[in-house]
């Protein structure tokens, strides 16, 4: 620091000031990393890392990214979650006499993203708040770009758990945490292990915002997002109270569904507090915040979601996803309505219907549809507009989007006037055609404005008097100067008078030697050169003055009007709220009308009862990418006689799919939309379960089966008889027999548990399971169906009553291109295991008398006493294994026969509880 220039000495104080982010300096043109920084800048950009001050003997590391390509460079760190710190010039460098005073601006972070090359247009970014103690926590959910902002409290001993499950269905980039929660905020990080270890200060301390290392870090990650965690003190209640109090000018929380949820306050007033601090603003447009409890909406844990395949596919691509196959919307705002829609389904049955109606009314009328949809394409994001204007960080551009977008208002209240549909009423009302806004802009700001205001032009001819006057002179200062010269060598006399221009001196006019005697008196002289002298009049001084000022001036008062008429815009934020919010849902129902259509999807009918029925139902993806006509199939459940479905069939015939697309057809419902089905009479539902396909989670010591058990041990706590559960193949991760077992228990439990008793889609291999179909009166057999024809296996994908035979596991292999020399093998070893499986006591009687074994074996080139000896100890093991899990179900009938008391038993005592074990034993 002793040795470093002014220059670096004012860099290291706003490093000190700004720990742990990339600081970004402004030198010129460039934005400029030093030291450490320039280091991790120049690998992360992938850009050429050199040396300051190389002449020494210790260089100074340094890169660079020219200012007007920066926002592209922060966009790629920020996506790798580094924290940004952008420093500008902030004093006049015409002025300054040494150093230009230079400030951070803005801190740029993977949660207070708001620029266009930072968000998705079709993303929500949330950034999230969690805090708490014993068995309360709370998390605060902020998309700053769209001034979105939600709360929720959770108390109990599962109180982490749920705030967890809401964080993992957010999908928040970054979550801020006291430090006095690093323990359990590094325990969950731990479990994710995607990035470097958090911070921790020394006695195992996190360290906080202000604590970082110099070093730019991520601070480890959650689930994808990175954790920042804060000093304790920016965590009190009274203070968040008042944050959140002042920002919605209210003067109680009490009508925000905050009364009394004292973690939940403190969460959102933090979240709301580190968005201010490092955008540099007020975040005006975050005007208000929802409380919400987690059974308002329809709950998909992370599991579900990416089972379902919701919003992208197992591979991790949005293609082929059910998001993809329905997004028929035009705008971004459409599209993140419609994601939230389906992300958090209603449980409400009014707004679902009340949605629904919406939908057909459209889905009816292509005419209202088309032309909706049409004006629809040409509104831009108002949401993100509105908060860009608010954020300080709005262009020229987005004031003439926004103008554009404002005037496709009064057409769309125009075709929606009319509807029939209620919802689709209210958002007409909804829309606020903002006629003095797009007024204002559409004098204030020119048809075709700069990307950036310091570009000049933004302004419109005529709205500025005196901007207009030094455009003219800006424009004519070529002309003005040769109509001066002009008239000054008219006056004067002296044909060779020029008027020049140089950095030194300015404007001047230049005389020869010989014609100096005729120079006016009103001539100041500036310089005397060998063969000339230079002058300079009242008339050009003022001129100068005016013509060297005029472009500074325009650049100062068009920055200045541009200040003015967004402030103007900002004041009316809450009307452009909800007009934007109108526009959105409208997309959102038009888009849903649209894959209708499109889909050939049918309106369904919700109701209170519990039955599911569902007539020729569809899986919506498949359908969409398959070549071949998807087979419908007809389900019907409910929590009485059909809550548990025993389903049998062979591999890829299609078990899988008719899980997936009963609760695809669920969740489609209740987020209002038609489904891919010819009819369908559907329950609401509290939550959606599933268990399907297989995966292990080795960075967590987690085996496959070990994956298994735990979703499957969190759907026997957490489901509902109002659920809809989804298993797949449980217990196949483990021994044929451990495994059956705890299929077997699974599936009794799901039926028997008053609590959990949920309508379940039992998909199995495990064919002694259909047991379970004539021992209890709520489970049900399904088959998928195949035929084999000429020595190879159709696979019908029907749904039909009754269980299956064989599961054709080596069809499906020959299908996987196996060698046929191992196909046809594996079917000879099958064929006699399960001839030797029934004729094993007789083999072996043949053999004792001495007869000798048939020819035929010996093209299996085994052991013959071996494999009987397997075969035997299959088919034994089979029996046992039936035999002790059957025993181990009815041992606690046998235990209460035993603690009967026989000696003072009555005999109708004695004919109850015959019965009762009648019902009961498997």
């Amino acid at each position: 620091m002793a040795t470093s220039t002014p220059m670096l000495r004012q860099y290291h104080e706003l490093k000190q000031q700004h720990p742990g982010t990339l600081l970004f300096f402004r030198l010129g043109d460039f934005y400029e990393l030093f030291y450490d920084d320039a280091v991790t800048g120049a690998r992360e950009m992938e850009i050429t890392l050199t040396a300051r001050h190389k002449e020494r003997g210790d260089p100074v590391p340094m890169c660079g990214v020219p200012h007007h390509a920066a926002a592209n460079y922060i966009a790629r760190l920020v996506r790798k979650g580094y924290r940004v710190a952008i420093c500008e010039q902030t004093g006049d460098a015409a002025q300054a006499k040494k150093l230009v005073r230079r400030e951070v601006v803005r801190v740029v972070t993977p949660g207070t993203a708001i620029d266009p090359q930072l968000v998705e247009a079709r993303e929500t970014v949330y950034l999230s708040a969690v805090c708490g103690t014993g068995e309360r926590m709370a998390a605060a959910f902020l998309d700053l770009s769209t001034g979105e902002f939600r709360a929720t409290e959770a108390s109990g001993r599962d109180s982490w758990a749920r705030v967890r499950a809401d964080l993992e269905a957010y999908a928040p980039r970054e979550i801020l945490f006291p430090a006095s929660l690093a323990p359990l905020m590094k325990s969950a990080r731990d479990e994710f292990a995607h990035t470097a270890p958090l911070p921790l200060r020394e006695g195992g301390e996190a360290s906080s915002q202000s604590e970082h290392d110099a070093e730019p870090s991520r601070n480890g990650a959650f689930n994808g997002a990175t954790l920042t965690s804060l000093d304790d003190w920016l965590w009190q209640g009274e203070s968040c109270a008042a944050q959140l109090c002042e920002q919605f000018g209210a003067r109680t929380l009490e009508g925000y569904g905050l009364d009394g949820k004292y973690e939940a306050v403190r969460a959102a007033g933090a979240c709301l507090r580190y968005a201010q601090e490092t955008q540099r603003a007020a975040a005006a447009h975050v005007t208000d915040i929802t409380y919400f409890e987690p059974q308002d909406h329809l709950i998909l844990d992370q599991v579900t979601v990416r089972n379902l395949e919701l919003t992208e596919s197992q591979g991790g691509a949005a293609s082929h996803s059910l998001f993809e196959v329905i997004d028929e919307t035009v705008n971004g705002m459409g599209a993140r309505t419609l994601r939230s829609w389906l992300l958090r389904p209603s449980v409400r049955r009014g707004e679902i219907e009340t949605r629904l109606a919406a939908v057909e009314e459209l889905h009816a009328s292509q005419i209202k549809r088309d032309r909706l949809r049409a004006t629809l394409k040409e509104v831009s994001d108002l949401e993100r507009l509105t908060a860009r204007l608010n954020m300080n960080s709005a262009s020229p551009r987005d004031l003439q989007a926004l103008k554009h977008s404002l005037d496709q208002v009064p057409p769309i209240r125009r075709t929606t006037s009319d509807s029939g549909a209620s919802l689709l009423q209210i958002l007409s009302e909804n829309l606020d055609e903002l006629a003095e806004i797009r007024e204002l802009i559409g004098q204030s700001i020119s048809d075709d404005p700069p990307a950036r205001l310091s570009d000049g032009g933004a302004i419109r001819d005529g709205y500025s008097a005196e901007l207009d006057e030094l455009r003219d002179i800006s424009r004519d200062a070529k002309r003005t100067i040769a109509s001066l010269e002009a008239r000054e060598r008219t006056r004067s006399g002296i044909a060779s008078l020029r008027i020049r221009y140089n950095n030194v001196f300015g404007y001047y006019i230049e005389v020869s030697k010989a014609n100096s005697a005729r120079v006016p008196a009103d001539y100041e002289r500036r310089q005397t050169l060998a063969n000339a002298e230079r002058y300079t009049t009242p008339e050009l001084k003022a001129w100068e003055s005016k013509v060297l000022g005029a472009d500074d001036r325009i650049a100062q008062l068009e920055s200045e009007i541009f200040a003015e008429v967004c402030a103007q815009v900002v004041a009316e934020t809450r009307r452009l709220q909800a007009t934007a919010r109108a526009l959105a849902s409208l997309d959102a129902l038009a888009a849903l009308a649209e894959t209708a259509r499109r889909r050939r999807y049918t309106k369904p009918v919700m109701h209170d009862g519990d039955e599911i029925e569902i007539v020729q139902g569809r899986h919506p993806v498949i359908e969409a990418v398959s070549a071949e006509p998807f087979i419908p199939n007809d389900l019907y459940m409910n929590n009485s006689t059909d809550r548990l479905l025993i389903i049998t069939g062979p591999n890829m015939g299609g078990k899988s799919t008719v899980l997936r697309q009963t609760a695809i057809i669920s969740i489609l419902a209740q987020m209002g939309s038609f489904v891919p089905a010819e009819r369908a009479r559907l329950p609401l539902l509290d939550r959606v379960w599933t268990r399907v396909g297989a995966s292990d989670d080795l960075a967590r010591g987690r085996s496959t089966f070990m994956v298994e058990m735990t979703e499957t041990a969190a759907i026997l706590h957490n489901a509902s008889p109002r659920s809809l559960v989804l298993l797949d193949e449980i217990g196949r991760g483990t021994a044929t027999f451990d495994g059956l077992s705890i299929a077997w228990a699974v599936a009794e439990h799901l039926h028997d548990s008053p609590e959990h008793a949920a309508k379940t889609l039992f998909a199995t291999h495990y064919h002694e399971l259909t047991e379970l179909a004539e021992r209890l009166p709520g489970a049900q057999n399904y088959q998928i169906t195949a035929a084999e024809r000429e020595g190879e296996v159709v696979f019908l994908h029907k749904l039909e009553r009754g269980r299956a035979s064989k599961s054709y596991g080596i069809e499906v292999a020959r299908l996987a291109g196996l060698p046929p020399a191992v196909v046809a093998r594996a079917r000879d070893v099958l064929a006699r295991l399960e001839r030797y499986e029934l004729d094993v006591f007789a083999d072996e009687e043949k053999k004792e008398n001495g007869a000798q074994p048939a020819s035929e074996w010996d093209a299996l080139r085994l052991d013959e006493a071996g494999l009987k000896r397997a075969a035997r100890r299959a088919r034994h093991k089979r029996i046992s294994a039936q035999a002790t899990l059957f025993d181990a179900a009815n041992q606690s009938i046998l235990d209460e026969v035993r603690g009967v008391d026989v000696e003072t038993l009555k005999p109708e005592e004695a004919l109850d509880i015959l019965q009762d074990i009648r019902k009961r034993i498997v």
